[in-house]
């Protein structure tokens, strides 16, 4: 259709030219006829141009250009799920081969088919409740450090109460030692899961979580070796029940905390009682020594009785020589010169 309005202009272009000449020797006006030769020109060159690029032969090429490219991207496609294929199959041949190799060891060794996977999971400490982190340090059966994503943590654990080993106002009560050495065995440098509870962090700081080994709780462990009792119940309880079930292990047994009358006290938080039973005090009766009799005392001597002389002549008949001053006879008028001696010649 394009081509048949382009040879018209064509046709139209050809005759208004041939007239435009042939009216200018014929001096007539000259302009209209080549007004309408140029505008045929015109439509002969849009129709000749739209006509070209719809080609018929240029189309079929473009078509078969484009089913080439397709072919070629779905032969490609092709060799990747076919090289996808193999890589798959060699992955399976390898595994089969693989567990061929331990069925074969495992018959050998008589151990059962799934000992590997029951050796991984004890090998492996970590666990998948809560986040992962390390175990630092152990300060007692219930408090722990732990590297927790790049940053020292204290980890008070929920629920749980072992009895006192560190704490300066108190002596150290009946299985604490035993509960920090439990601990210290399961826990050291070990990764575990810490699950923190819905108040996270109680007055001092601390982390308040369950503490995860495996797919069970540290904490479980703890009571059912009668080590600890439930207490401390103002945080997270979703796990009271489950902990309850561990401690009657103990508690039905009469182990650890349990073994002692009145020491442990379920789901309260006023610690442990106990104290040490006095010794009774003996006391030794003095053996009494016999009371030596004092030795008898000599009878005091008589007191002189007093002698009386007269006068010097009278005293000298008995005394000669005169008497002292201590003498019974002595008398101080007859001491003339006062040299406490009477009556002497």
């Amino acid at each position: 259709m394009l081509m048949f309005f382009g040879i018209i202009g064509f046709l139209l272009f050809i005759v208004f030219l041939v007239k435009g000449f042939i009216s200018i020797f014929r001096k007539k006006n000259f302009k209209k006829d080549f007004m309408i030769s140029l505008t045929s020109f015109i439509l002969f060159a849009v129709m000749a141009t739209i006509d070209g690029s719809n080609d018929p032969k240029e189309v079929a090429k473009d078509k078969e250009q484009v089913a080439t490219n397709e072919v070629k991207e779905d032969s490609k496609t092709e060799e990747k799920q076919v090289d996808k294929e193999k890589e798959q199959q060699a992955t399976k041949e390898e595994d089969s081969k693989e567990v061929s190799t331990n069925d074969s060891k495992e018959s050998s060794t008589g151990e059962p088919k799934d000992a590997a996977k029951k050796e991984d999971v004890k090998a492996s400490s970590a666990s998948s409740h809560g986040e992962q982190a390390t175990v630092t340090r152990v300060v007692d059966g219930d408090t722990i450090h732990v590297s927790l994503k790049g940053k020292d943590e204290t980890i008070r654990m929920l629920l749980l109460d072992t009895p006192e080993t560190v704490d300066p106002n108190k002596p150290v009560e009946p299985f604490g030692k035993d509960a920090s050495n439990f601990a210290k065995q399961t826990l050291s440098g070990k990764t575990v899961g810490i699950q923190v509870g819905s108040e996270p962090r109680d007055k001092y700081g601390r982390l308040l979580a369950y503490v995860w080994v495996g797919n069970r709780t540290y904490q479980e462990m703890v009571l059912e070796k009668g080590l600890g009792r439930t207490a401390y119940l103002y945080n997270d309880t979703s796990m009271l029940d489950q902990f309850h079930k561990a401690q009657d292990v103990a508690k039905n047994q009469g182990i650890g905390v349990w073994s002692i009358p009145g020491y442990a006290h379920v789901d309260h938080n006023h610690g442990y009682h106990y104290q040490e039973e006095k010794k009774e005090e003996t006391v030794e009766t003095p053996v009494q020594k016999p009371v030596q009799k004092p030795a008898p005392q000599p009878a005091p001597e008589p007191a002189p009785t007093t002698e009386f002389f007269q006068n010097c002549t009278d005293m000298r008949t008995v005394y000669p020589n005169g008497v002292p001053s201590s003498h019974p006879a002595y008398q101080a008028k007859m001491d003339r010169d006062k040299d406490n001696f009477a009556c002497e010649r």
